[in-house]
C-alpha cells in the first residue's frame, strides 16, 4: 500500500509539472476571472466595499428604465456615461429602430484620446427582459469583457 502511494505522489508531482495545455490555461484564466467578480459581488453585498462604476452605472440604468411608461414604443434613449478602465463609456438603453416595442443596452467605450470609439449591443428585448439581464449577478462581469474586447478592436484598427 506505501508503494502505491509513493507511486501516485510521485504522478501527481510529473503531472503538476508539465506545462498546461491551451485549454488548461484559458479554463484557469476564465476561473481566476469568476472568482474575482464573485468576491467583488460578496464584499459589494456585505457593505466591506463601495460598488465599481460599472456596477452603479448598471444600477442607474435600470432606475430610469423603470421609470419609464411601459406603453411608450418610442422615447428618448437613455445614456449612463461612466469611467471604465480610465476611459470614457457609456451605457445606452434605446428602442429598436427595426422591430417596434422592441429596446436594446449597448456598451459604448472610447479610445484614450476620446476621438474614437466602439461600440456592442449587449442585449435586444422587452424593457422587462432587459432589467431582468442587466439585473444578473455576472452582468458587470460581462461589461467588462465586453469592454476589454472593445479596446481590443480599438487598438487592432489604430484608433487606440
Amino acid at each position: 500500500m506505501a508503494e502505491r502511494s509513493k507511486q501516485l505522489a510521485k504522478d501527481l508531482l510529473e503531472e503538476l509539472d508539465k506545462p498546461m495545455s491551451a485549454e488548461r490555461e484559458a479554463y484557469e484564466a476564465q476561473k481566476e476571472r469568476e472568482d474575482r467578480e464573485s468576491l467583488e459581488r460578496f464584499y459589494v453585498q456585505t457593505g466591506q466595499k463601495e460598488p465599481t462604476m460599472a456596477a452603479q452605472a448598471i444600477a442607474e440604468l435600470i432606475r430610469r428604465i423603470e421609470a419609464l411608461p411601459s406603453y411608450l414604443l418610442t422615447f428618448e434613449e437613455i445614456e449612463v456615461p461612466f469611467t471604465l478602465v480610465r476611459r470614457k463609456a457609456v451605457l445606452r438603453f434605446a428602442p429598436s429602430l427595426s422591430k417596434p416595442g422592441k429596446r436594446y443596452v449597448e456598451l459604448t467605450v472610447w479610445s484614450p484620446s476620446g476621438l474614437s470609439h466602439s461600440s456592442q449591443w449587449l442585449k435586444s428585448g422587452s424593457s422587462e427582459a432587459l432589467i431582468a439581464h442587466l439585473r444578473r449577478p455576472e452582468m458587470w462581469g460581462d461589461i467588462y469583457n465586453t469592454a476589454e474586447e472593445l479596446m481590443q478592436s480599438l487598438e487592432r484598427d489604430g484608433m487606440a
